[in-house]
Formats: structure tokens, sequence, C-alpha cells
């Protein structure tokens, strides 16, 4: 029997600027940095652990101090970062060096200005590590941390340069290319509008064929006034689908390129919109065509006088394996006789 329930509807939010008590409390950040912590600091706390927790059992004794300290970054750059709910406990953690903690020196430190020096990537495959894509992003600047996180079956990762200088360029580049593999970036100080922005003018060119990887197709993107291309990758086999997004800056621009024939390889593409992707097959790319019954591989022609002469003397590709399956039968018989003998 079926049990039949209500579901409630969601009520909107009220107006926030519209409320009586407005309330936007701050948070006061500060670092100590490895590189000017003293050397009897750093000879006793030799793991990030117990660094953080002597840290946290000395700035305990201020009521605004929040939660736990944490280290960022390797080597000279390492810092310890903590932060506070109250300006007063803030500056007095920062005014002196802390005698407890062998003279350790903490600095105002804004996130914003480590945000004004970093991109958000997606799209990076799994098969990539944190040392290539590193190495990648090292052609635009100084890199001084690579963090990748998994999402779904790719990671997305934050970089992050020494200098913001380093992050202009990237207000016109869109994606950059590692090991052939394209990876999609923007600014970490953009808002979710304008990174949905780069999404917004979207179309598949369909039929391309096995294991192309964006660095093949990127005369072909260049000709079409594409700022990124991303050529998905199967969940299942992770292998690349034969077909690839491309993304335009305008809707101008995608309905020019759409107006433009496209060939890869001696082989015509078809241009589809992103709603079509899964109409595709995933064999081929054709439009109406499906996977069960699309085989671009000619059938493999037998010769029945070679598979009698192979049976024969036990011989050709298949020789291994019968070898095994009658020695698996030669065992399973001598088994069998010795069980027979013990009963």
């Amino acid at each position: 029997k079926s049990v039949a329930f209500d579901i409630p509807e969601r009520r909107p939010s009220p107006d926030g600027n519209a409320a009586a008590i407005k309330s936007a409390p701050s948070r006061y950040h500060a670092a100590a940095y490895l590189r000017n912590v003293p050397d009897a600091f750093k000879a006793k706390f030799t793991t990030n652990r117990s660094m953080c927790d002597k840290v946290d059992c000395s700035l305990s004794r201020y009521s605004s101090y929040g939660a736990h300290a944490r280290c960022d970054r390797l080597g000279d750059n390492k810092k310890i970062l903590v932060f506070f709910n109250d300006q007063q406990d803030f500056t007095d953690c920062i005014s002196s060096p802390h005698a407890d903690l062998l003279n350790l020196v903490f600095t105002h430190y804004s996130p914003a200005d480590a945000k004004a020096k970093s991109l958000f990537v997606t799209d990076i495959p799994l098969f990539l590590n944190e040392t290539q894509v590193r190495q990648a992003f090292s052609r635009y600047g100084t890199v001084i941390k690579c963090k990748l996180t998994p999402k779904k079956h790719y990671y997305n990762g934050h970089i992050q340069f020494s200098s913001a200088d380093a992050i202009i360029q990237f207000n016109d580049i869109w994606v950059i290319i590692c090991l052939g593999n394209s990876l999609r970036v923007c600014l970490a100080s953009f808002s979710k509008s304008q990174r949905d922005s780069r999404r917004e003018h979207v179309a598949i060119l369909a039929s391309i064929p096995k294991n192309i990887k964006e660095a093949d197709l990127l005369e072909i993107a260049t000709q079409v006034n594409a700022k990124a291309l991303n050529v998905p990758l199967s969940i299942n086999s992770y292998k690349p689908k034969p077909y690839v997004y491309l993304n335009f800056s305008s809707f101008d621009t995608l309905e020019a390129a759409k107006e433009l024939s496209v060939a890869f390889r001696g082989k015509g593409l078809t241009w589809h919109p992103p709603n079509e992707a899964h109409t595709l097959c995933h064999v081929c790319g054709r439009l109406g065509c499906s996977p069960s019954i699309c085989n671009p591989r000619p059938a493999r022609k037998v010769n029945d006088r070679l598979n009698k002469l192979y049976s024969r003397f036990n011989a050709g590709p298949q020789r291994g394996r019968q070898d095994s399956c009658q020695s698996r039968d030669k065992s399973n018989s001598r088994s069998r006789s010795r069980s027979t003998s013990r009963s």
C-alpha cells in the first residue's frame, strides 16, 4: 500500500537588506612564516601537527581565537595560519613575539591577497598529477601552490603564483594544454556569474576519430575563434568520446563558427547544440547511430583451412590457452583420483 506524503513548499528567504538587525562579523587573519621562525622552534616541532598543536595551546588563551591553526605551502614558503573574531585579540597577537612559542612572531595576513594571485582550474583528468600540472602552469609564472581535489571523474585545481602580475594574462586565456589535455582556467576572484559566462556559448563538433586529445584540435579551435575546447572522457572506460565541446566568447562568434564546414584528417565533422550530446553515438559520434549496432572496424575474415591446421598441430594464437586448459583438466582429474583412493 502506497502512502502519500505532502512535500512542503520552500519559502523564500526574507530580504536581508530590510532586516532590523544586520550582523556581518569579521575575521582577523594572522600568519607566522617558517622562513622567519627561530631555529629553536623548527628544531623542537618538526611536523605540521606538532607545530599547530603547540600554537593552539598557546593562543587558546584568547577567547576569540578561531578553532585551530593550520599549515599552508611547503619548505621555506610554509606558514602557520590562524584567525581571531575580535580585533583586540588579533592586535595583541601580532604586537610582539610569543615567549611560550620560542619567540614565534605572527603578522597580518590577508586571504584576499592570496586569491588575487590564484587560479581556479577544472576538467583536469585523473591520470595527471600535481607535479605535471604545476609544471604546465610554471610557463606563465612562478607557482608557489598547486592543489588538486577530486570532483566526479575529474580534478579541480587551485594554482597560486608568487605575483599577481602572472594572473592578468588569464583574463584572456580560458584554457591551457598539459600533456595534450585541455585544462579550463579562470581567476579565483571571479564570481559565479563570471565563471558561468565562460560556459554560456557552447557548441559540439562531432565525429572526431578515436583517442584524439585537445592538442590535436587546437588548429580547428583557432580557425573557428573558440576560446576553450574540451573532449569529454567516458566515466566507464575513461577514453575520449568522439566529439568536442567548443566555448565561445559571444553568441555572434558561435553562430559564425557554425556556418563553417570543418574536417579533421579528411573526415567531415558535424555541428550540434550541447543538448544533443546524449543522442550522439559514443563510438562514431554520429547523430541517430547506436553503440550497440555501430562497429567502425571491418569484420575479421576467418580462414577455416588455417584453423583446421592450428587445431591439428595445436598451434596458433589459441595454443597457450589450450595448453593451460589441458593442464587444468589433468590436475582436476588427479585431484579426483586422490579423493577416490582416500575414500
